[in-house]
């Protein structure tokens, strides 16, 4: 029989995608603070599915700037959710 002191170590984070595809239109769009693209709308990150936290992993999201459909790849910084959002492609 084996026991953990720390049953959280089963347990796998996710990101809450809808959270995450509001943090990236943010970035985007913010002139001070992001890239300062304007008309981005449709950001639709992991196919609409929650994503697994875990530093160094990342995903992808489509969306639209300027009615052009682009791709935005984002990578977790670390364990608890962080992540860096690129440049649309």
């Amino acid at each position: 029989m084996i026991g953990l002191s720390n049953p959280d170590l089963l347990l796998t984070k996710k990101l809450d995608v809808q959270a995450a595809q509001s943090e990236i239109e943010r970035v985007l769009t913010d002139e001070i603070t992001g890239y300062g693209d304007k008309n981005v709308a449709d950001v639709n990150c992991n196919h609409g599915e929650n994503v697994t936290i875990k530093q160094g992993n990342s995903f992808t999201c489509q969306v639209n700037v300027d009615g052009a459909p682009r791709r935005v790849t984002a990578t977790f910084l670390d364990n608890n959710g962080n992540f860096d959002v690129g440049r649309p492609d």
